[in-house]
C-alpha cells in the first residue's frame, strides 16, 4: 500500500493511530489501526490580476485538491479497504503529518517540507489493517526568522497565528468586510503573502499532477461574476477550490480588487446587484461601502 501511494504522491508517511493525541476520543479512528499521511505538491506560480479577469490564491489555479487527492488515491488503491479524508473532517491533518517527521509546523501556521516548502496539500488514508510505520527524523525549523510575521498585512502572526485576523480566513466568510480589509484584500479568495515571502519556499521544486497544473479557468472573468447564473458559473468554474463558498462571495471579493485597480467599468453592473433581491444582506452592505469609492475615482 505504501509503495502504491509513493508512486503517485510527493510525500507518504505512516503512523499508528496510537500516536495521535487523544485517539480514543476520535470517531474516525474507532476501527482504525494505521494512518497514511500523503502530500501532493502544487506549482509555485503567481498569476497577476487583470482588468477583466481575476485570480484567487495559488492553490486554486489547478482543480480542487479535495477531488484530485481522492481520485489519485482511489486509482492507486484499487482492491484495498480504506477511508480517505481531505480537509473537511475532525482529525488534525497537520498534526498527523508532523508525527511522520515529513514536515514541521511553521510560524505562518503552514506545514513546511524541505523539498516542497509549503506548496503541497495533505490527505489522510485510514486503514483497519496495521502497517509498518514510516517516520523520519526532522530537525528543521523556522529558527529566528521573522519574515512572514513582519510581512503579514493584517498582523495575524504576531504572538502566534490568529485566525480572526487572517486575511485568507476573513475573505472566505459570508460577512461584511471592515474598512481595513476592503483596502488590503488583494485576491479573489485566500492570501499567499506569508508563504511567498518564506525563505523555505525559495528554491523548491516538485513533480506536479496534471490536474494541479495551472488551468485557463484559474482566471475568473469579472463579467461572468455578474452575468452568469449560478448553474452556468458552476459548469464553467466548478472544478476549482475557489468556488467552495459560492459565486457571490467571489463577486464581493472582486469588488475590493476593482478598488485596488481603480477599475470603474463595472460600476453599472455593481449597481444592478444592489437593486436585485438575489443578493444577501452581507454582500449589499459591502457594496454600499465599495461603490462610493469606485464612483469617486
Amino acid at each position: 500500500m505504501y509503495e502504491r501511494l509513493k508512486k503517485v504522491f510527493n510525500l507518504v508517511g505512516v503512523i499508528d493511530k496510537t500516536r495521535y493525541d487523544n485517539y480514543e476520543k476520535e470517531e474516525h479512528l474507532k476501527d482504525v489501526s494505521s494512518i497514511f499521511v500523503v502530500g501532493l505538491a502544487y506549482p509555485k506560480i503567481t498569476l497577476k490580476q487583470q482588468d477583466d479577469k481575476l485570480v484567487g490564491s495559488i492553490y486554486t489555479y489547478g482543480y480542487d485538491y479535495h477531488s484530485v487527492i481522492k481520485k489519485i488515491a482511489s486509482e492507486a488503491l484499487k482492491g484495498y479497504e480504506y477511508t480517505i479524508l481531505v480537509d473537511n473532517h475532525s482529525l488534525d491533518e497537520r498534526r498527523c503529518l508532523e508525527l511522520t517527521g515529513l514536515a514541521y509546523l511553521a510560524k505562518n501556521d503552514l506545514m513546511i517540507n524541505q523539498e516542497l516548502g509549503s506548496y503541497f496539500f495533505i490527505g489522510l488514508i485510514l486503514t483497519k489493517d496495521k502497517y509498518p510505520e514510516v517516520i523520519v527524523e526532522n530537525n528543521d525549523s523556522c529558527g529566528d526568522c521573522m519574515i512572514c510575521i513582519n510581512s503579514c498585512p493584517v498582523n495575524a502572526l504576531e504572538g502566534g497565528f490568529d485566525i480572526n485576523k487572517c486575511m485568507s480566513a476573513n475573505n472566505q466568510l459570508k460577512e461584511p468586510f471592515g474598512e481595513d480589509l476592503i483596502k488590503k484584500n488583494y485576491l479573489l479568495l485566500g492570501c499567499d503573502i506569508c508563504q511567498q515571502v518564506c525563505p523555505k519556499n525559495k528554491d523548491i521544486e516538485g513533480k506536479y499532477h496534471e490536474d494541479l497544473q495551472v488551468k485557463e479557468t484559474a482566471y475568473v472573468l469579472i463579467e461572468d461574476l455578474f452575468k452568469l447564473s449560478n448553474k452556468e458559473f458552476q459548469k464553467k468554474y466548478g472544478k476549482h477550490a475557489y468556488l467552495w463558498k459560492g459565486r457571490t462571495l467571489l463577486l464581493r471579493n472582486a469588488l475590493t480588487l476593482l478598488v485596488r485597480q481603480k477599475n470603474t467599468k463595472y460600476n453599472d453592473l455593481i449597481k444592478e446587484t444592489l437593486k436585485s433581491n438575489k443578493y444577501p444582506k452581507w454582500y449589499k452592505e459591502d457594496v454600499k461601502k465599495i461603490l462610493p469609492i469606485l464612483e469617486s475615482v
